[in-house]
């Protein structure tokens, strides 16, 4: 192992529970956290050398590990640091972001203030672009800059094809994001208040204590739809050109299932969570069998917005 390597604390066998909000999977078979850029070419250097697929993990709050666990490398990110300079701050992409959320209210910067209680780490966000009450993290982004595995790479906004809960860099999952520069918005708003108030909503959907990943299923884009499938969906089924998903399973009869451990809450169709004991596959019983529901009532395909993994051989990106 390249001396670089021997700087981080090389863990084996830890239990992918304890990586994800889940608190599902099996054992990783390598676990490092990463705290200085400066690391990550060694260690690449050395998975490639032994043959090991690599997972990239943040917060894990929408990532799902196979009961087999993960045969590879697992880097955690726990790359931290932030500045500011005007309306643009550039954040190390292991920061937690609702604390980078709290620390830009206080610097009187918005645009993104209702994201506020988005589980996970900002290089998760950006990755999936993730938002919650009309605001994305994707128009905020300016620049990020990622390890490719061989090379630093900054790619700007143009570069990212944002879209609903997608970016471009969902396409190189074996890329580790390093930091992200984002241009928020001057406001003379009580940013604070605001972020409190939508936290109270979240909390009404997501307990605080609830092992789960928020939402499973991503909600499905009219634009995407057939006709026939538009016409069959009761009218209030449609909210800012999206369907709900948890509508959709709601109408199904989803709410209050269970599989084994794992369960979809009473109250809204679309939050699974550990009750107890869960496995992975209980999850993944759960969503494909009201997901195929779904489908033959409305013909509506649902698409995980959690990250399963291993997917295959190709290292993997979950934040």
């Amino acid at each position: 192992m390249k001396r670089d390597c021997d700087r981080a604390e090389l863990r084996e066998y830890v239990s992918a529970a304890s990586l994800t909000t889940l608190g599902t999977g099996g054992p990783c078979r390598f676990l490092v956290e990463i705290r200085r850029c400066a690391e990550l070419g060694a260690w690449y250097a050395w998975a490639r050398e032994v043959g090991l697929p690599i997972l990239i993990v943040g917060g894990g709050s929408n990532l799902l590990i196979s009961d087999e666990g993960f045969p590879g490398l697992v880097l955690v990110n726990r790359i931290r640091g932030r500045s500011q300079q005007g309306d643009e701050i550039t954040v190390a992409a292991g920061e937690p972001l609702s604390d980078l959320i709290r620390w830009t209210n206080r610097l009187g910067l918005g645009g993104w203030e209702r994201m506020f209680g988005i589980p996970g780490t900002v290089a998760g966000a950006v990755v999936g672009n993730a938002g919650a009450y009309g605001q994305d993290i994707g128009p905020r982004v300016e620049e990020v800059e990622v390890w490719t595995g061989s090379e630093m790479l900054r790619l700007g906004r143009h570069e990212l094809d944002f879209s609903y809960r997608y970016s471009s860099l969902k396409q190189h999952p074996e890329w580790f994001v390093v930091s992200i520069r984002l241009k928020l918005v001057p406001s003379r708003q009580d940013l604070h208040s605001v972020s409190d108030r939508i936290y109270k909503e979240r909390l009404k959907k997501y307990p605080a204590a609830l092992k789960c990943c928020g939402s499973f299923f991503k909600n499905v884009l009219i634009e995407q739809l057939s006709r026939t499938a538009c016409e069959d969906l009761p009218p209030d089924f449609i909210q800012f050109d999206k369907v709900p998903a948890g509508k959709l399973l709601a109408e199904v009869g989803a709410c209050g299932q269970r599989q084994g451990g794992a369960m979809i809450a009473a109250h809204h169709g679309n939050l699974f969570f550990n009750a107890g004991n869960a496995s992975s596959r209980d999850f993944l019983t759960l969503a494909e069998k009201w997901s195929a529901r779904v489908w033959e009532r409305f013909r509506i395909r649902l698409e995980p917005e959690v990250v399963v993994a291993p997917m295959d051989q190709r290292a993997s990106q979950a934040n």
